[in-house]
């Protein structure tokens, strides 16, 4: 936090505003006052103030106390504590002073917002109104909060465990078109062999690329006869680490997945189904809460997915857009875009995939797969320096047969192979 050297009286800072009197500030000093310079423009300050000759109130440091430890980390917002009389000059687009030798207040917040006049509030239990009402902003500190918070997530806890008990009839027609279309790492868009996608398929992991030396990891996924999955494990020294069960109903949509970490801990994820959209409730022991919310738009597409925490808020929202070939050519988050290109009008695949900062549409990273003979690549860089590279061997029927993954050095990480069980 950020202090003007000539507030020697400053114990902390704070800011507020209201409609009060403007007449308190004025364009000019007095001739003779000693002014303490306040050079933060285009900045918020808050300036708790007292004329030192009472004891301050309890309500107008309790407030103070709240706004200095909410905004001590916030280099853009000043709180001020002033505790004897002096004139107080505002460098902001103008020059303005408040004098506190001739108003005689006892006590008070003035905010600032580095640019307009200062505003002044008098009465403690109106300063955060007051500062929510200048600003527009909720002023969302802890103990404010506490009790809100806790009647906000009854109420949306509530709600999801309704959702829980609610109908929608799914037909055959709805279920094919999402799982065909909504492209969600849920019903993604297969672009594998279906071969590749049957029975029991194993992952074994080496740290060496003579498979010497073999990882204490193993992976296996089963898919039943339509290409979807139906369990996904974890084994560390050959003993289950986790394990995620998918039910589904009878026309291959997922009602839930039931997760079980080596504790035999279970959680559960219940989806819901509605006309443009699906949630997955997420069910656990201590806990119901949306986790996610998928928005479809009328060809069954998701064109807007939402996170939401324990709470109900949401804390993560992403947007999508498709080319007349359905497939995925543009996703926008709260800080980054994604930009999908593609070989050729035949590829569901992207061949390039490019990170842009929102802010200054700056390339993060970038992407690109290729294929060579049986074998794809992956490459990940930013601007020209390397990130990582995989290299996919594939077997005859194009299904996954060897990866291996490498280093920001080209130095070889591990290497999974892949054995099909149909």
């Amino acid at each position: 936090m950020k202090i003007t050297r000539n507030l020697i009286c400053i114990v902390s800072c704070l800011l507020l505003l209201s409609a009060c009197s403007k007449k308190l500030i004025t364009n000019s000093p007095e001739p003779d006052a000693a002014l303490y310079e306040i050079n933060n423009k285009e900045e918020v300050t808050l300036v708790f103030f007292s004329s030192g000759e009472v004891n301050e109130p309890g309500k107008h440091l309790e407030i103070y106390k709240r706004f200095a430890e909410a905004f001590e980390s916030i280099e853009e917002v000043h709180v001020l504590r002033i505790n004897e009389n002096c004139a107080l000059e505002f460098r902001n687009y103008g020059y303005y002073y408040f004098n506190n030798n001739s108003v005689k207040l006892k006590f008070g917040m003035i905010l600032s917002n580095g640019v307009d006049e200062p505003i002044i509030e008098t009465n403690p239990n109106n300063y955060i109104k007051a500062y929510e009402s200048y600003f527009k902003v909720l002023f969302n500190d802890k103990v404010y909060y506490t009790s809100m918070r806790k009647a906000e997530a009854a109420k949306r806890q509530k709600e999801s465990r309704q959702k829980l008990e609610e109908k929608f009839k799914v037909n055959e027609n709805y279920a094919t078109l999402l799982i065909k279309n909504s492209n969600t790492s849920y019903y993604p868009k297969n672009s594998f062999n279906l071969s590749c996608l049957k029975g029991k398929v194993i992952a074994e992991v080496f740290t060496d690329s003579t498979r010497n030396t073999k990882s204490i990891m193993q992976l296996e996924t089963v898919y039943d006869k339509n290409g979807l999955t139906k369990q996904y494990s974890t084994f560390i020294n050959d003993a289950l680490y986790s394990e995620d069960v998918y039910y589904r109903n009878s026309y291959n949509l997922i009602d839930s997945i039931v997760h079980r970490n080596e504790k035999g801990v279970k959680s559960k994820a219940v989806f819901k189904y509605e006309k443009n959209q699906f949630a997955i409730i997420s069910v656990d022991e201590k806990d119901v809460m949306i986790s996610n919310i998928f928005h479809l738009n009328d060809k069954f597409q998701c064109i807007k997915s939402e996170t939401v925490n324990g709470s109900g808020d949401v804390v993560l929202t992403n947007f999508f857009e498709y080319d007349n070939l359905r497939r995925i050519i543009k996703e926008t988050g709260s800080t980054q875009k994604i930009l999908y290109e593609y070989k050729n009008q035949q590829e569901v695949f992207y061949s390039n995939l490019k990170v842009y900062s929102l802010k200054d549409n700056v390339l993060l990273s970038e992407n690109i797969r290729y294929k060579e003979g049986n074998k794809d690549i992956f490459i990940s860089k930013n601007k020209d320096k390397l990130l990582s590279k995989t290299i996919s061997l594939n077997n005859s029927n194009d299904c996954t047969k060897m990866v291996y993954n490498y280093d920001s050095n080209k130095k070889l990480i591990n290497v999974f192979e892949y054995f099909y069980k149909n």
